[in-house]
């Protein structure tokens, strides 16, 4: 049986966050007249934290320092109030008060002109907002502002990999996993890229060093399982499989090939039980493949 890979990739583009900043109503950074504010400070990149130190309980928490994309809506709630002027961007921005997020850019320019992460910030909004063009834009200054900056590298291939150009993905998280082998959202964007396209065996290494790090990441264990389950080792799956909680099992997305995996492995009964409880999938290529599983395991129609 053809195994789809759709299942395995439902998965977030890791997208570093970066510390937000303040600006007047409603005017991008690129059109606000640096005569229109006051004489400031100006920061300098070792004066600002480059990672999301508001940690707070989650289901998905190996990327949570450096991505506001682990964060549930929930979770982000807690974090508002913030005083950090770039965390107050990307929040505002994630929220989709695009209006108010370039407001604060705008405000915080002169203060936050040297730090890359302010650059970022503004390009992730503009991304957020679909002006792929202009986030781009953004990225580069911050890699002007400091070479080889991996948020930025990496938030490149998030940019590219939305426009389906993956070569142009691959190099982009490549190289900014080359820059330093601990910053995390590089690799978890390079082993989905490879399991998009059923290249268990690279992805693998990927995920697993991250799980290693956080064991109890529901995503990782999830990715891990696919990974064993493409590789065609049952055992190993179902291993991993097991350690997802049942609410999450019980979407096909999820459970699908857990409910595949169990039939492999002879145990006919469990997959049919699995298949029961699983709630009807609404998109039309998760309901093929719903289907076609299904049948597989003798779901009498």
């Amino acid at each position: 049986m053809k195994t789809s890979y759709l299942f395995i990739l439902l998965f977030l583009v890791a997208c570093s966050s970066q510390k937000g900043s303040e600006s007047r109503r409603g005017e991008a950074p690129e059109n606000v007249s640096k005569s229109s504010f006051k004489k400031e400070k100006v920061l300098l990149p070792q004066e600002i934290k480059d990672y999301i130190a508001d940690q707070t309980k989650s289901e998905s928490p190996a990327l949570q320092d450096e991505s506001l994309d682990r964060y549930s809506s929930d979770e982000l709630k807690k974090l508002e109030g913030t005083k950090d002027p770039l965390m107050a961007i990307s929040l505002s921005c994630s929220k989709g008060d695009y209006e108010a997020g370039f407001s604060l850019a705008s405000k915080n320019y002169n203060r936050y002109q040297k730090i890359p992460g302010y650059w970022t910030s503004v390009a992730n909004c503009h991304l957020l907002q679909g002006n792929q063009r202009k986030a781009l834009l953004f990225y580069n200054k911050a890699i002007e502002v400091s070479p080889g900056y991996i948020p930025a590298l990496n938030n490149i291939g998030v940019l590219y990999s939305r426009q389906g150009e993956d070569q142009k993905a691959l190099i982009a998280f490549d190289k900014a996993n080359k820059q330093s082998r601990f910053t995390k959202s590089p690799r978890y964007n390079l082993a989905r890229l490879y399991l998009r396209y059923g290249l268990a065996e690279m992805a693998l290494p990927y995920y697993q060093g991250l799980l290693n790090d956080s064991p109890n990441d529901l995503d990782l264990i999830n990715a891990v399982a696919h990974c064993y389950f493409i590789m065609s080792d049952y055992q190993k799956a179902s291993a991993y499989f097991s350690k997802l909680p049942a609410k999450m099992l019980e979407k096909a997305e999820f459970g699908l090939n857990y409910a595949m995996t169990l039939k492999k492995l002879g145990k006919s009964k469990e997959a049919l039980a699995l298949i029961d409880k699983m709630e009807k999938p609404k998109s039309k290529a998760v309901q093929d493949y719903y289907a076609q599983i299904s049948t597989v395991i003798g779901v009498k129609p």
